[in-house]
């Protein structure tokens, strides 16, 4: 029997202790630097440990993860882990196994839903439960399928979209569930200066400023947005386009500018740690991407109130709900990304009203807060079957 938040479940290999005493989850990570993944894995190793259950977290030697974790209160252990075929780092996580008698086992990176399987396959009490943030399609080589179809797997979308590909790529419907990224939006409170911000881009009292914060990778497209730019300038004359981040593609990228002769009408803005000042002095947030996990570059904007056109990739559709939270256009299409943008430069009132309702949505569904409950929710369904 299994104590938790006042309930008390019905769960096998669970002794008398465990119903005095909250869940015990051992988390995996093998990344060496701090994206997004370990962002999300790291709030939700916080918002467990303050709902009184108890988290263990097994990272590589000083890697970020390890480092904010344990300055957050959490246990830690570094274990080194070359790869997800590494015997000394399956050693490693089969002695946490045995020390710490964990629930369950919660994968967040390739490397780690690997080890995991090595490590725990003979566990079948055990389940190893795998985040899966990417919409890419799963390998179909006999290795990826026998780790994914392995039977104590089971897996934590974060979309629909995300879900629906790991049924494409085999995966049982009853062995997923979905727990959508979540974002704080105490990120967001406070005032944040808008003309201020909008003095320091350059941008005057007329100019109607259209975002997208993003790694200039291709399946985030920003190719797309700079030709619907094209479009977007020839008849906006006062638009002006802010592509923040930094990535392989930006001498792509600055070519193509110049090829459209965009020079001044989009910017490249680089890397940029003030996204909510950013988001504040912009007048319209759009993504153009082409294949999307969830995005919760869409979430901040929609946290603060930033009016969002999308294309309809991924899971952005769990976000962006066609005429209700923002638009949305079909994926490299650059003149339907064109119409919507133009769209919404015309018609203040849509703005404020798209705007509004996606503030409302991203309060109820994808706060780190709800992140961390609807995860709740899977583990006790996933340990119940």
């Amino acid at each position: 029997m299994l104590a938790w938040g006042g309930e008390v479940w019905k769960s096998s290999g669970m002794d008398e202790r465990d119903s005095q005493s909250g869940l015990r989850t051992l988390h995996i990570d093998t990344g060496l630097e701090w994206r997004g993944g370990q962002n999300q894995s790291w709030q939700l190793c916080l918002g467990l440990l303050a709902r009184g259950h108890e988290v263990l977290a097994l990272a590589q030697p000083g890697s970020p993860w390890a480092e904010r974790l344990r300055e957050a209160g959490v246990e830690v252990r570094e274990i080194r882990m070359r790869g997800e075929f590494d015997p000394i780092a399956v050693r490693g996580i089969r002695r946490a196994i045995r020390e710490f008698k964990p629930h369950l086992i919660h994968t967040h990176t390739a490397h780690a839903h690997g080890l995991a399987v090595w490590a725990a396959g003979r566990r079948p009490d055990i389940p190893v439960v795998v985040s899966r943030r990417v919409d890419f399609a799963i390998g179909g080589n006999w290795l990826s399928r026998r780790k994914y179809g392995h039977p104590v797997c089971r897996y934590l979308a974060i979309s629909n979209g995300v879900r629906d590909v790991l049924i494409d790529g085999g995966i049982p419907a009853e062995r997923i569930r979905i727990a959508p990224s979540g974002v704080d939006p105490m990120r967001f409170e406070g005032a944040h200066d808008r003309a201020k911000a909008r003095g320091e881009l350059g941008l005057d009292d007329g100019a109607f400023a259209i975002l997208n914060v993003a790694a200039l990778t291709d399946h985030k497209d920003q190719t797309t947005l700079i030709r619907a730019a094209q479009g977007v300038v020839r008849q906006a004359e006062n638009a002006t386009v802010l592509i923040a981040g930094e990535g392989e593609l930006q001498p792509e990228l600055e070519r193509l500018i110049a090829e459209l002769g965009l020079a001044g009408k989009v910017r490249l803005l680089g890397h940029r740690a003030d996204v909510p000042e950013l988001l504040a002095a912009s007048d319209l947030f759009v993504m153009s991407s082409k294949l999307e996990g969830l995005c919760t570059s869409i979430i901040d904007a929609m946290l603060m109130r930033a009016p969002v056109v999308a294309c309809a990739a991924g899971g952005i559709p769990d976000l962006v709900i066609h005429e209700q939270t923002g638009l949305l256009a079909p994926p490299q299409e650059p003149q339907a990304l064109t119409e919507a943008i133009l769209r919404l430069h015309g018609d203040a009132a849509l703005r404020e009203r798209l705007a509004e309702a996606a503030h409302k949505h991203a309060m109820q569904h994808f706060t780190c807060d709800s992140m961390v409950e609807a995860t709740l929710r899977a583990y006790r369904e996933f340990l119940e079957s």
